[in-house]
């Protein structure tokens, strides 16, 4: 993503939503992506895999923001 900086990376959804809250009541501006780690396809699931960290969740914010970004997570525990 051009002029965006990732400042976040985790699989654990509940997390990813801490990490996102942390962002808007900071009102900073974010955008995100989220991808399997596997590609199930047609199946409906992969055996043996936790469905919660079947996911990758990416957070990336303005390059000019990425420190401000970092401060604020750092300060809700997530770094």
């Amino acid at each position: 993503m051009i002029f965006r900086k990732e400042i976040y990376f985790t699989r654990d959804m509940d997390e990813f939503y801490r990490a996102k809250n942390a962002l808007d009541d900071a009102h900073i501006r974010y955008t995100w992506k989220s991808n399997p780690m596997t590609n199930p396809g047609r199946q409906h699931g992969v055996p043996f895999i936790d469905a919660s960290a079947a996911y990758e969740y990416h957070l990336y914010v303005a390059s000019k923001e990425k420190e401000h970004a970092e401060y604020v997570l750092r300060n809700a525990g997530l770094r």
